[in-house]
């Protein structure tokens, strides 16, 4: 006992003192006890002897004499006396205080305390000595102990209350002071197994073992039989126990002294095997009973003691508190049954205090979560355990529900009778709730009245009737208790579930708590989860349906909202999604959520785990949410439409939808869980989502600009819809909210936005399966997507697919508001995307940017036009913002504009054609060269678009741009070269042509394609501009590529021009509106003619300026008689004007002076020349032969009758056509006269004839009046004449070849041909009957007719005879000429207007016709006498000819032509006869004896021609042809009488043989002599006629002059008597017969009767006459005979 000694006895002085205090005590105690204890006094005198010995000597210390000391301490409490026992006690207290009493003293002090407890003397102070002793130091234990706590029990159940109350004090005081000391043995005694254990009667065998730790266990072991109402082993003599207070002290070890149970096994053992076992046994009562309805309580149901009993109850509750608390991890099995225990406690039928009173125990526990840890842990982690979270959160959704259910049940049924369980007081009712004015907390539900009575600080339990330990009774507990505990414990549930998945430490730890290693976290989370959050839910939804402050839900929701973002971290889909959904309900009206979520599974159909009690009461307790409560009803602050849903019924659908205040909290809650845990909502972003699109859409949001949301004040119309003014207040905030939580997703990880986005688009499929169905769609979903992508633009290109695609769906809608949000959302996002500052810049991204365009290029797939009109306008800001960035989008830009086409409107087309204006304007320049054969096509599409025509010219202005830009930036663009060559177009046949020059191919073609175009003014525009490109930049090409361009390009432009010219209509073209069409192009035929025109001479002026190009390159001569058959067809168009300008086209190639080519050796260059113009001159006849044919079967001109039949147009080449054609032809001759051969000419000739025969179209008429003004041909026949003249140079050529030269017969035949047409002009009668040649009219198939005018052929047919005249004279010795009888047709083609004379269409013709004739009978006449036998058939012909001029049948007066006129054709008459004395008679022998007959014939007829004529009845044609008959008469008479002596060969018998008639075969001479004389005697009979005639008719007429005429014609019989007279007279002898004087003499008388005339016209002449008869009055003096002949004759 070194405590003793060294601590308090130590110090000597101390010693001695206490020493002598004890003395002088024992003194008092002797002089107290000596009257009546002698032997008391004996002791205490002795004991002060001994403490005297004691305080003398070192070595024996008070403490060895102590026992010697108390004996009479003992003694005196033996004795029964007061005072003196309380002296003893107080003398005990003092030596116990000092430390000084040992085992033995104790044991003695033990059974003095226990001997006044048997008798009740001074229990106070026992029970104080005995605390003293334990507690003053560790020398009482073992069955001292014992002895000393039995004391204290038996005082404990004594009658009086303070004894009572005192005892129970120092036991508990006591019992702990037992268990500390096991703590201070730790450090220095070996644990417990190594020591001898006790017997199971609680005997020890041996005594050094006594240790604490065994007293401590023994304690406890007769605690846990005392309570079980057995007998100790080891606290003998213990009489009575109540189970409360041994249940008390059982708490008070366990609670206070768990280490040692811990720590020990022994401690361990009795607690698993006794004190559970006990706490089972004890429970029984409380778990068998079932409350009863009263009624059925017949007294003999209910035994009284199975009744459970509240103090038991409640401490036992309190104890399996502590076991659960504090040795949950040595207790497994145990605390699973205690748990499973509490939780039926909670059952309906349990007394309303037991379930109370569970509730607090739960309480606790859930605060702890490193308990909910172990119990998930060890049982619902566990195969075959109970599942102990599990229904205890279960059962708590059932009490909440449970009691919710009750209050308004026992509301209902008028407060009379409750369900079981029920406490005795009333739920308040809703008076009570007016009346408690609106601060008030708690739940409301069907008008019952639960408030909120209990409030904890989160995490705190404070247990209210667990800690009733002096109540007997059960407390009478408020209704709203459960419920307000219920609510405290679900929310420290739902945050200790969190705790244990967070990981978050407790506030305050506890040493014994089981460590949860990193392999079994997660398993234990998600079990957690899954044991909960169906319990959790169940309980949540009631109380968030009927909480009515706004504090309380708020709790509610913020424990749901920690729940689902829990259930979120852990991948718990459904849970989680319930959770949601059970917030997402709760921000509507019932009624309406059930229609809105309809679709979505009722979360409680998945509580699979819950009793089927508690899932009826979860369902019943929805069903009864949403029948009307009837009488109280939360404050409504909103009003608003419903948002169409599919699932909506159509009830609901009319119905406005209420919002309350608490509507809008849970709102204000999901925006909140979703602004946080974004991250882990996954696939609930559906339904949070479809929940703000349904607030939003009955708040009445917006999506404006961006896609925020903005407050549309709504029009008043509906009185019942509208907002609170407290709540406008709050939208922009609740807006801002659901802003910010778009702007938020920024924050998530790639996986969580992709959540958010499918949500959004799976929403937005919603909204647009009901706009289908034509209703309001809603546009949160595209307006939030487009936010979301505008937040994300940093990593936009992971979420911009998915985005994207689902817009451009939206963009395909067919409900325009649907698609203008579509639209908008994406325009806005690409416009947003290029304009963003990226990481990377976009200008070097190829892959962001085209990423980015390319749901812009896909908008193009959409077919709504004001879709497409947004996309463009876009392109069009893009274009003038982002420009310059878009080095890889061009294409998708440029495919974009040239995705329009004809289908969409002219205002979306123009918008397109607005961005390529601005990209071939602006941005060529920037643009990558891969771009511009898309550039080069787009544009090409513009001008092939139909809608507007200005839009299509403009394009084809920007192909020329475009090859200015070529051409500008040629260095630029021949440098780079492309990988990529697959968008160049191939051109095959072409080796290698740079990539340069397939860009102008490209371009040519594109146009090459317009010039196709069905509208001719873009045909127009298209072949002007590729024409002139290829004249401006042609140049650039290489020339291989020319073949290509050439071969691919221009000549099939030319087939398909030609082919689509073919089939045009010729129906005339409605020219609508105010245009006026001209009537040169009112068909689509003669629109197209124009383009023919265009491109066939566009394509041979390249053909041309680029020949020598084209010679070097092969196949020439293919091109060339390709192009010239092209040309030919044309030429042969029934167009006068495409025919026609082929022709000038024609004429340029023929006239082009190509240089020869120096590279080939002459031959081959020759050879080759040769070639390609036999090709040219074969083409000029096809197309003369077939253009000038006029025959039956192509052309039917008929006269109405069969005018159906005749498909084919009536058409008649113009003289424009013919012109140039016959133009053509000296360019061509040039080169092949060499071999012109007369099949050739003959060819020639007959497209000659054919062309002049073709009649003129009245519209043609200018154009028959000549050009120059000196001549009266038309052009065509001067053309005609010219070719003629050019072939006849040709071979009248010195040095020309023979074969040309053997072409001149048949160049004059061809020159007669044309002369006749002077007289009678074509009437291409070949072809038709018709009228007269007048004005015929060709009749079309369509019966429309073309007039055709007369022509005038003189000046043609004139200038052809004087040709012909020329050249005879030049030629007429050529033996050709003479063989074939040239001569004689010229005269024979004379010999038609010469016989016509006045009746000649022109006097001209005959005029020239004589002249021409007597040039040519110079010439000829001279040869005929050569060669005569070429000229036997020529002479009738002539005499013939002559005879019908000089006596033409066709008559012609003055008053037709004047006097002048007559007298100069009078002269010409005598020309002839002059040509006939100077050419003919002379030579008289050496021509045809006959013609000489006819000859003389002629010139007898002519000079007494009008005499005999009785056409002649005007006295002005005397005189007329006096000149002419005189002259004839001079020719005759001299040709008769007036020979040369010396030429007449005959004798001069013969010729005085006048009777002598020889045949016409005799010798010349004779026949001339004959027919001079012939001609003397006729000319005298008819004098004779003429002056007998006159002088009977001037008898006659008396006084009456004779006309004039006939005056004149006896004048000039007169004056012919005259000449006659003088010509006999000198004629020789020879030549005047007998009877010619005697005639002569005879017309004398008639001479004299004419005398009397009153003429003196006729005087003159008479008296001319009669003077030359002087001579006949004397004889002649050569013969006698004749003289008197004469005479006798006279």
């Amino acid at each position: 006992m070194s405590f003793v000694g060294g601590g308090v006895v130590g110090g000597g002085t101390d010693v001695h003192k206490f020493v002598e205090a004890l003395q002088a005590d024992f003194k008092t105690l002797s002089l107290e006890t000596k009257k009546k204890y002698p032997q008391i006094k004996e002791a205490c005198e002795e004991a002060i002897a001994k403490l005297a010995t004691a305080g003398s000597s070192q070595q024996n210390s008070v403490y060895y004499t102590v026992n010697q000391i108390l004996y009479p301490l003992v003694q005196g409490c033996e004795t029964k006396d007061l005072k003196i026992i309380k002296f003893c006690l107080g003398m005990m207290q003092r030596l116990i205080t000092q430390q000084v009493v040992d085992q033995k003293g104790a044991l003695y002090i033990t059974n003095a305390l226990w001997t006044l407890m048997e008798h009740n003397i001074e229990e106070v102070k026992v029970l104080q000595t005995v605390t003293l002793l334990l507690t003053t130091n560790l020398v009482v234990h073992g069955d001292t102990l014992a002895k000393a706590l039995v004391l204290c029990f038996r005082l404990h159940y004594t009658k009086n209350s303070t004894i009572v109350n005192t005892a129970g004090a120092t036991i508990r005081q006591l019992v702990s002071l037992v268990f500390e000391r096991v703590y201070l043995e730790k450090d220095s005694v070996p644990s417990l197994q190594q020591q001898q254990l006790p017997d199971a009667d609680g005997s020890n065998s041996s005594q050094d073992g006594q240790t604490f730790a065994l007293d401590a266990f023994r304690l406890f072991q007769d605690l846990v039989q005392l309570v079980n109402a057995e007998q100790p082993y080891w606290l003998v003599g213990i009489t009575e126990m109540t189970r409360p207070f041994g249940l008390e002290l059982l708490e008070a070890v366990l609670s206070n002294f768990s280490a040692v149970f811990h720590e020990n096994q022994d401690f361990r053992m009795l607690l698993k095997e006794r004190v559970c076992a006990l706490v089972i046994k004890l429970f029984s009562p409380n778990v068998k009973h079932r409350q009863l309805p009263p009624s059925s309580n017949n007294g003999t149901a209910a035994v009284p003691a199975e009744k459970p009993y509240f103090p038991i109850s409640m401490r036992l509750l309190r104890l399996v508190a502590i076991l659960i608390q504090k040795y949950h991890t040595i207790l497994v099995t145990e605390c699973e049954i205690f748990l499973s225990l509490i939780i039926k406690f909670l059952d309906p039928d349990k007394p309303h205090w037991q379930r109370a009173l569970a509730l607090e125990v739960i309480h606790k526990l859930v605060t702890r979560s490193t308990l909910i840890a172990f119990f998930c842990l060890s049982y619902d982690l566990k195969n075959h355990a109970t599942h102990i979270i599990h229904d205890m959160i279960a059962a708590m959704g059932s009490y909440v529900r449970y009691s919710l259910i009750n209050a308004s049940a026992v509301l209902s049924n008028g407060g009379g009778q409750q369900l079981p369980g029920g406490a005795g007081q009333q739920p308040s009712t809703l008076a009570a709730l007016a009346s408690g004015g609106s601060n008030q907390c708690g739940f409301m539900f069907r008008g019952a009245y639960l408030p909120l009575v209990a409030t904890f600080a989160p995490g705190v339990s404070k247990a209210v009737y667990l800690e009733l330990l002096d109540k007997v009774d059960a407390p009478n507990i408020p209704d709203s208790y459960g419920i307000s505990l219920a609510y405290a414990i679900l929310l420290d549930m739902t945050r200790s579930i969190g705790g244990v998945i967070q990981r978050t430490p407790e506030l305050h730890p506890t040493h014994n708590t089981a460590i949860v290693s990193e392999e079994e976290h997660k398993p234990l989370c998600l079990q957690l989860v899954n044991s909960s959050w169906s319990g959790l839910l169940s309980a949540f939804i009631p109380l968030v349906e009927t909480s009515i402050d706004e504090a309380t839900t708020e709790n509610i929701l913020k424990a749901m909202q920690n729940y689902a973002a829990l259930c979120g971290m852990l991948d718990q889909l459904q849970p989680r999604d319930a959770f949601i959904m059970a917030m997402c309900r709760a921000s509507f009206p019932p009624h309406y959520a059930m229609s809105i979520f309809a679709n979505n599974a009722q979360p409680d159909a998945d509580l699979r785990h819950t009793r089927s009690g508690s899932q009826d009461l979860s369902s019943q307790f929805i069903n009864s949410c949403s029948a009307d409560g009837g009488d109280f009803r939360p404050q409504i602050v909103a009003v608003g439409t419903p948002l169409p849903s599919a699932s909506l019924p159509h009830s609901v659908m009319q119905a406005p939808v209420m919002l309350t205040n608490k509507n809008l909290q849970c709102m204000r809650a999901i925006l909140l869980l979703a602004h946080n845990n974004g991250s882990i909502l996954g696939t609930s972003w559906h339904i949070v989502l479809q929940t703000l699109q349904h607030l939003v859409w009955i708040l009445g949001l917006k999506p404006s600009t961006g896609g925020s949301l903005q407050a549309m004040p709504k029009p008043a119309v509906d009185s019942n819809v509208g907002i609170q003014t407290a709540v406008m207040a709050d939208l922009p905030v609740l807006s801002q909210m659901i802003g910010q939580l778009f702007e938020s997703s920024q924050y998530l990880d790639d996986v969580a936005l992709h959540h958010l986005i499918d949500a959004l688009c799976k929403l937005s499929h919603e909204a647009m399966e009901l706009a289908y169905a034509n209703r309001e769609p809603s546009l949160f979903a595209v307006a939030k997507l487009m936010e979301t992508g505008l937040v994300n633009m940093p990593r936009i290109e992971v979420l911009w697919r998915p985005l994207t695609n689902h817009l451009l769906e939206v963009c395909q809608h067919r409900h325009i508001r649907m698609r203008e949000w579509g639209v908008e959302a994406i325009t806005y996002l690409v416009k947003s995307a290029l304009q963003f500052k990226h990481k990377q810049p976009l200008k070097e991204n190829i892959e962001l940017q085209t990423m980015l365009l390319s749901p812009l290029s896909e908008l193009s797939t959409v077919l709504h036009a004001d879709v497409r009109q947004r996309q463009l306008d876009c392109v069009l800001q893009i274009l003038n913002t982002a420009g310059e960035i878009l080095s890889f989008g061009w294409p998708a830009i440029i495919e974009i504009i040239g995705a329009v086409n004809d289908h969409h409107g002219e205002p979306l087309i123009r918008t397109a054609f607005q961005c390529l204006q601005l990209v071939i304007t602006d941005f060529l320049t920037v643009m990558p060269w891969r771009c511009l054969p898309l550039c080069i096509s787009t544009a090409a599409k513009f001008g092939s678009q139909t809608q507007e025509l200005n839009i299509s010219l403009t394009a084809i202005g920007l192909m020329w741009n475009i090859s200015d830009f070529f051409n500008q930036n040629q260095d630029k663009l021949m440098s780079t070269q492309l990988e990529d060559v697959t968008i160049l177009p191939d051109f095959p046949g072409t080796v290698k042509m740079p990539q340069f020059d397939k860009l102008w191919m490209c371009l040519y073609a594109k146009l090459g394609e317009l010039c196709v175009d069905l509208r001719p003014a873009v045909r127009k525009s298209a072949g002007q501009t590729l024409f002139s490109t290829i004249a401006a930049h042609g140049s650039l090409l290489n020339p291989p590529t020319w073949q290509a361009l050439v071969w691919q390009v221009l000549f099939p432009l030319l087939d398909n021009v030609r082919a689509l010219s073919s089939s045009a209509s010729n129906e005339k073209v409605d020219a609508s509106g105010n245009i006026l069409i001209h009537h040169s192009r009112n068909t689509a035929q003669k629109q197209w003619a124009e383009t023919q025109v265009l491109t066939l001479s566009g394509v041979c002026r390249v053909f041309n300026t680029k020949r020598e190009l084209l010679q070097m390159l092969g196949d020439f001569e293919r091109a060339w008689s390709l192009i010239l058959e092209f040309i030919q067809n044309a030429a042969l168009s029934k167009n006068g004007e495409v025919s026609l300008a082929a022709l000038k086209s024609l004429q340029e190639i023929m006239y082009h002076n190509s240089t020869e080519r120096a590279l080939k050796d002459a031959q081959t260059a020759q050879q080759q020349d040769d070639e390609i113009w036999t090709i040219a001159w074969n083409i000029w006849l096809s197309i003369g032969m077939e253009s000038t044919k006029m025959s039956a079967t192509s052309r039917q001109l008929s006269s109405g009758g069969n005018a159906g039949d005749s498909q084919e147009d009536f058409y008649i080449p113009s003289q424009a056509f013919l012109t140039a054609l016959i133009q053509i032809f000296p360019a061509i001759f040039q080169h092949i006269q060499v071999r012109f051969s007369a099949s050739d000419f003959d060819k020639f000739c007959t497209v000659l004839t054919n062309a002049v025969c073709i009649p003129v179209q009245t519209d043609a008429v200018p154009y028959i009046m000549s050009t120059v003004s000196d001549t009266l041909l038309t052009p065509l026949h001067d053309g005609i004449l010219e070719c003629m003249e050019l072939i006849q140079k040709e071979a009248t050529r010195a040095d020309s070849d023979p074969s040309i030269r053997q072409l001149i017969p048949a160049i004059f035949r061809q020159l007669l041909i044309f002369s006749k047409f002077a007289c009678a002009p074509p009437t291409f009668q070949q072809s038709v009957e018709h009228n007269k040649y007048g004005k015929p009219s060709a009749h079309y198939a369509n019966n429309a007719s073309i007039e055709v005018v007369s022509m005038n052929y003189i000046p043609f047919g004139e200038k052809s005879i004087s040709i012909c005249v020329k050249l005879y004279q030049s030629t007429a010795t050529e033996e050709s000429v003479v063989q074939e009888q040239i001569l004689h047709d010229i005269v024979k083609a004379l010999r038609t207007p010469l016989a016509m004379k006045y009746k000649c269409l022109s006097s001209s013709t005959w005029k020239l016709a004589i002249s021409s004739l007597i040039s040519v009978l110079h010439t000829g006449l001279k040869v005929a006498r050569v060669k005569p036998q070429h000229f036997n058939s020529l002479w009738d012909d002539l005499a013939d000819t002559l005879d019908k001029f000089l006596f033409p049948v066709s008559v012609c007066t003055i008053e037709d032509r004047g006097l002048e006129e007559i007298v100069l054709d009078e002269t010409i008459d005598c020309q002839v006869i002059e040509l006939l004395r100077d050419e003919v008679l002379p030579f008289a022998h050496e021509m045809p004896h006959q013609f000489i007959m006819q000859i003389v014939v002629l010139l007898n007829k002519g000079s007494i021609h009008s005499a005999s004529d009785s056409n002649i009845c005007y006295e002005s044609d005397w005189k007329l042809r006096e000149i002419f008959a005189k002259t004839c008469f001079e020719t005759l008479l001299q040709f008769s009488l007036l020979e040369d002596q010396t030429s007449v060969t005959a004798s001069n018998n013969n010729r005085l043989n006048a009777n002598l008639l020889t045949a016409a075969g005799a010798g010349g001479n004779v026949s001339k002599d004959f027919a001079g004389r012939l001609a003397v005697t006729a000319l005298l009979h008819r004098f004779q006629e003429v002056l007998k005639r006159f002088n009977d008719d001037e008898r006659q007429s008396g006084k009456c002059p004779l006309p004039r005429f006939r005056l004149s014609e006896i004048s000039f019989v007169l004056k012919a008597i005259a000449t006659l007279v003088v010509s006999m007279k000198k004629a020789p002898a020879s030549k005047v017969n007998k009877p010619a004087w005697d005639l002569l003499i005879g017309l004398y008388p008639y001479l004299v009767d004419c005398t009397t005339t009153t003429s003196p016209e006729v005087s003159r002449s008479l008296r001319e006459a009669l003077l030359q008869y002087t001579d006949l009055l004397q004889a002649p003096r050569t013969s006698n005979d004749n003289a008197i002949q004469s005479n006798g004759q006279q």
